[in-house]
């Protein structure tokens, strides 16, 4: 027996669980991104205008300024679950 074969399987078992890590860290924590349509805006004069993005019952508020307009759709990071 080779003093060394301790060693490789060290090695083999910890690569395997750093791919299993990596593995689970991308399929839980990835994120997917969402396209949202404008679903109101408000004119606040001088303050600018307030464009209010809503999606899954959750408010996206963007403010823009003075004489702007909103943009008709913005992108957000959502979660996969």
């Amino acid at each position: 027996m080779s003093p060394f074969s301790g060693a490789a399987q060290l090695k083999d078992t910890c690569s395997w669980f750093l791919r299993l890590g990596l593995c689970l860290f991308t399929s839980v924590c990835a994120a997917e991104t969402t396209a949202i349509s404008l679903s109101q805006e408000q004119d606040g004069g001088d303050a600018g205008r307030a464009c209010i993005y809503v999606y899954q019952g959750k408010a996206e508020y963007r403010i823009v300024k003075p004489g702007e307009l909103c943009a008709p759709q913005i992108t957000i990071d959502t979660q996969r679950g």
